[in-house]
């Protein structure tokens, strides 16, 4: 389902030192550049205060009037502000540390200069449409996540419209700062939207969606997370090798040994690891595949043909596996595996694999699913 980020009004008027500054506005830069290069958006779109010098909101307008006080303007009540955000001048323009080339659609709001547009989809009258409803249709984004400036304003008004026009809003909170003209605004301001049916969320959770993060890391292995997903992934592994492996008088290789994870020997066929060694991480799969062979069964390949790769527990881990059939077997060592493995080798005639396999597993022993793809592969 597509999604869309809107960033309301980053401008430069709005963050410290600006004409109509928000309060730690600057905050919300980085958090604004991490989901739009990392979020997962479809389309990223920014908004902009874009006002005539001439605009009724302006204290500036009003005689006898100062930021802050109340007056009418297009039938509306109307805070007046420091005149902000004027077209073509360098307070309208978006934060320098912004990453704008990520931003698809620029929409501009508040031209009229009888009437003020606090929402991004329109007018404080609902008289005239920015056209941001349109662009975030046609790119059949009906999940709109919203942050910015200000949040008791523009950000608050802009969640309530998208709500009203069908749209799924979420605000994300830690890319919003307030104006607090009032204590306690902000707040209100939040519970409103709440009330109106948006979700707060914070970045984190979306950057987590799109980007791996590694929560826990030992020697051999490490904890990722991606979104609400948790799974492993090996260290300094490019790959992983299993050898389905038939002899001259018809027999299968198989490999038993004992496994911490599962608590006891678990019969499988012979398998390794690719670049888990110093000097072998860029080992080819199938000269790993040989090499793996004649350490655990001491049979060296005359020839090896590249069945398939697949996952072998893709919620587990990320990685994959490819399966090698190797032929022509010849005798060349006593297998076992490396001085830190205690490998014992059986040879099972393909016709009573299966019952081999039933009587290990009644004897104790854990059944590698991946013998029964070798066998597939083989029939």
């Amino acid at each position: 389902m597509p999604k869309a980020l809107v960033l309301v009004d980053l401008q430069n008027d709005f963050l410290p030192g600006g004409a109509l500054a928000v309060p730690h506005g600057d905050e919300v830069i980085p958090v604004a550049n991490r989901l739009a290069c990392g979020g997962g958006f479809d389309l990223v779109v920014a908004t902009k205060d874009w006002h005539p010098a001439d605009h009724g909101s302006f204290a500036s307008r009003h005689a006898g009037k100062a930021v802050g006080d109340h007056v009418e303007l297009g039938g509306l009540d109307q805070v007046l502000w420091p005149d902000h955000c004027v077209q073509w001048t360098g307070g309208a323009e978006f934060a320098p540390l912004l990453r704008s080339d990520r931003i698809a659609r620029v929409v501009r709001k508040g031209v009229d200069p009888e009437i003020d547009s606090y929402s991004t989809f329109f007018d404080n009258a609902h008289r005239r449409d920015t056209g941001l409803g349109e662009l975030l249709r046609r790119h059949d984004a009906d999940e709109v996540y919203l942050m910015g400036l200000a949040t008791d304003y523009c950000v608050k008004f802009s969640v309530l419209d998208a709500l009203k026009l069908g749209f799924r809003a979420h605000v994300v909170i830690d890319g919003c700062r307030g104006i607090e003209l009032s204590d306690g605004d902000v707040e209100r301001a939040v519970q409103e939207m709440l009330a109106a049916g948006a979700e707060i969320v914070c970045s984190e959770r979306l950057v987590a969606a799109d980007e791996e993060q590694v929560v826990w890391r030992g020697e051999w292995i490490a904890a990722v997370t991606r979104g609400k997903w948790e799974y492993v992934r090996r260290r300094n592994v490019t790959g992983i090798v299993g050898m389905v492996a038939v002899t001259d008088e018809g027999k299968l290789l198989l490999v038993e040994q004992h496994r911490a994870a599962v608590g006891g020997p678990v019969v499988e066929l012979p398998a390794g690891l690719v670049g888990d060694e110093p000097g072998r991480q860029g080992e080819p799969l199938e000269a790993a595949a040989r090499r793996e062979l004649i350490e655990e069964t001491g049979y060296e390949a005359a020839r090896m043909e590249r069945l398939v790769e697949a996952a072998p527990s893709a919620g587990l881990s990320g990685e994959s596996i490819t399966l090698f059939r190797a032929a022509e077997l010849r005798k060349v060592g006593p297998g076992g595996g490396d001085d830190s493995e205690d490998i014992t080798v059986h040879e099972v005639p393909l016709g009573e694999v299966e019952a081999f396999c039933d009587a290990r597993r009644r004897a104790g022993a854990v059944i590698d699913a991946k013998i029964y793809a070798g066998l597939y592969f083989l029939r």
